[in-house]
This record gives structure tokens, sequence and C-alpha cells, in this order.
């Protein structure tokens, strides 16, 4: 496909609905114009109807999603940190339209990775956090974090998103509310914009086996972002699946033109932005700060697979080779490779690796390094 040029983001935002595809995603640089291109494409898709109403066909996520969110933090007359949400906004209607208070209190918690609980009362749009101590007991009116509070509007957003999906995936005769039947965009922002690359790699990896989950053809996916990382998890992840046909699924960057008026839509056939190098650094870092987890193997599999298809290899196992290694280990090792680098392991990825799994990995990885003549920069 060859690139396109367009005068303005309005232009850009016709292009992607005329191409009617399952799943776009589009790569920019910040101060590109990704969030105003959510807004352009909102305008776009949204009708009137024939009483003055605004008729939504899309659900975003982007930087107005956060700023929907603030904290009351008047502690000279209020002891309580409060984390409140327009109560006028969608967002706050469906919570409590749809009864997703625990849910979405699960979701942080697991997302987090912390036993943080978020208590969420719908009717005054208040969110207050503590944490239990033990005995019974807890912290209360704590103040989470920046990036626990990104984490915990993503986990609205997520659940919000896993119920408009299992609620078109029914026919409509079927379903438990009609709230959502107008729904056919669903245009999602940076939502990883405060993370770090752990968190990132969960995200896209969650958000793919929703995406796959989707069964209504009417439903279409929109996600851009700036972080390289995250795109190309997501970019190879939707690549693999076989439940995503390549005529469903179109990848993108989005490029000011220089020195001029008008953007380039630059269409990726491959991924764009040396993923080999930003995975092989994550590995050597994690090593060398010992702070090895699951989704490090999915990493390591990646790596294996593309540099097995660059050097001709029938299969990325064949990579998995050095003088301390046997064929009988060989198959070991690629079993538990397979193993935690399965997207179904989600559940897993919070338990602390043993000491003999983190240096398995240490172990194949600077074989890896060393057979195939790329630098090691750990010890």
């Amino acid at each position: 496909m060859k690139d396109k040029e367009f005068a303005s983001l309005n232009d850009v935002a016709k292009d992607l609905k005329k191409s009617n595809k399952k799943v776009t995603l589009l790569y920019a640089f910040n101060a590109t114009g990704k969030t105003r291109l959510s807004m352009k494409f909102k305008d776009l898709v949204n009708e009137t109807d024939d009483s003055g109403e605004e008729v939504k066909h899309i659900i975003y996520f982007n930087a107005f999603t956060e700023d929907l969110f603030y904290w009351d933090n008047d502690l000279e007359n209020n002891l309580e940190r409060i984390l409140k949400i327009n109560t006028s906004s969608a967002f706050i209607t469906l919570i409590k339209n749809q009864g997703m208070e625990n849910r979405i209190a699960e979701k942080f918690r697991e997302f987090a990775s912390s036993k943080i609980e978020p208590q969420i009362n719908v009717e005054t749009g208040e969110i207050t956090f503590s944490i239990p101590t033990g005995d019974n007991e807890a912290v209360d009116n704590i103040k989470i974090s920046k990036g626990e509070e990104s984490i915990f509007i993503w986990s609205v957003f997520y659940v919000l998103l896993e119920t408009i999906i299992s609620e078109l995936n029914e026919d409509k005769e079927d379903r438990s509310t009609n709230e959502f039947n107008q729904i056919h965009y669903i245009f999602i922002d940076d939502p990883i914009s405060s993370l770090d690359d752990n968190n990132a790699i969960d995200t896209a990896i969650d958000l793919k086996e929703l995406i796959v989950g989707s069964r209504n053809e009417d439903l279409h996916f929109i996600i851009s972002t700036h972080h390289a990382l995250f795109y190309n998890v997501l970019f190879n992840e939707l690549r693999r699946d076989r439940n995503i046909k390549d005529n469903k699924v179109s990848f993108f960057s989005l490029q000011k033109k220089e020195n001029e008026i008008g953007y380039v839509l630059n269409s990726q056939n491959d991924s764009p932005f040396g993923y080999h190098l930003i995975v092989k650094e994550e590995i050597e870092n994690a090593i060398k700060e010992n702070r090895i987890k699951k989704y490090h193997f999915l990493l390591f599999r990646n790596l294996l697979e593309k540099t097995a298809t660059y050097l001709g290899y029938k299969n990325w196992s064949e990579l998995i080779i050095g003088d301390d290694i046997s064929e009988d280990n060989r198959n070991g090792y690629v079993r538990r490779i397979n193993l935690y680098s399965h997207s179904k392991q989600a559940d897993l990825e919070y338990k602390e690796l043993r000491p003999e799994e983190k240096n398995m990995l240490k172990l194949l990885f600077n074989n890896f390094i060393k057979e195939f003549k790329w630098e090691v920069k750990n010890d």
C-alpha cells in the first residue's frame, strides 16, 4: 500500500473511517495530533437525531478521558484524599448502570500488581483508596501514585470495553442492555502514557485479547500511540494471531509533512522501530537489574522469531544452541519458553520466578547473543 498524503487531520479521519478495517494501529510522535485525530474522528462518526440529541457511535480513550478524573486535595477541610470523576460523564453513567465497581477494583489490582483497594461511589463520583496492613486492618484514604492513577483510569475504560464487547457479541434480542447498540467504533489513544515498559507490554497483550474476542463485524478498533514498545508488541501480537485476518487489520505511522501543512500516513508492513533492538535492550537490562519476569520469555521468543526469519531458519527453536545445551535440554527449554510466552498465562505474570528459571533465561539469552555475534552488555 502506498503512503497517503492529507491536507488535514479531518481528512485522515475520513480515510480511516472509509477503510472499514476491524483494527487500525497507528504510531505517531507526541505533538503530531493523535488526540486531535481521535476527536475529529468522534465528530465525524457521531450523528444528531431528529430531536437534536447526539447519537454516539464511538467510545474513546484519550487525554481528555484522564481530565475527567481529578484529586480533591483540600485536606484542611477534608481529611480524605478523594479522586473524583465528573458525574455528568458517560463513564460514571455506564459504571452506575452496569454495576461495574467490583470488576474495576479487580482489574486495577491485577494491572497494578497491588493490594490497593479502590472504593467507588457512583452516586457522588468519588473514589478513595486503602491498603490492607494485615490482621483485618487497613490504611484508609491513601493517595496513589501518578502511575497507579493512570492504571486505575485505564481499568475503568478496560472494564467498560469488556462490557461493550461482551454485549455486542450477542444477538440484539439476547443483550442485557440496548445502550451499546449504536457503538461502532472504539478509539484508544495512548493508554500507557504514564506507565513503565512492563505495564506497556501487559497492556498491549491484554488489549489484543479483548480485540480478538470481539465477534461483532460492525465494531471497529483504532489504537494510536507514541510508545514504540507498546506499538511493536501489539503489532506482533495482532500479526501472529490467526483469529485476525490480514485484510481486517492495518498498520500505519502518522507524520506531519516537513515544512508543509498536511500529514502523511505511512503503511507499515513490518515493524518500523527496530523492535529487535528494543527487545534486546530490555532483556539485557532485566538481567542486569535482576528483574526477569515471565513476559521476558515472550520478548525473547519474539527476538528469536525475528532472527530466525532474517537468517532463513525454519524454526526459532533452532537458535537455542550452545556448548552446554544438549538436544534433550533444548527441547525442555523450548517448552518452557512456549509456556511462559503464551498470552493465556497472563495470570501468572506477577508470580516471582525461581532463581533457576531466571538463570535459564540468562543462559539462553547470552548463548544466543554469543552464537549470533551480538554484543553482550550484561554480566
